[in-house]
């Protein structure tokens, strides 16, 4: 990966919409707090999420590079 696919990964990460995660699986549609504390500090989110959802995520952000 290059410096410049990591840092649009970073920036994809800080883009994502609540239906986004909702669709894929991260979050539950009224789970408000996991909602809110993604939008708090997605990096942190993401790396302390589980493997499980952490993959979930990652889906998200590799669907979006492709663009």
């Amino acid at each position: 990966m290059t410096f410049a696919e990591f840092h649009n990964c970073l920036r994809i990460l800080t883009s994502i919409d609540k239906h986004e995660l909702v669709e894929a699986g991260v979050i539950k549609p009224e789970d408000t707090a996991a909602w809110l504390s993604f939008t708090r500090d997605p990096h942190r989110w993401f790396i302390r999420a589980d493997d499980a959802t952490a993959t979930k995520l990652w889906a998200i952000i590799e669907r979006r590079q492709r663009r």
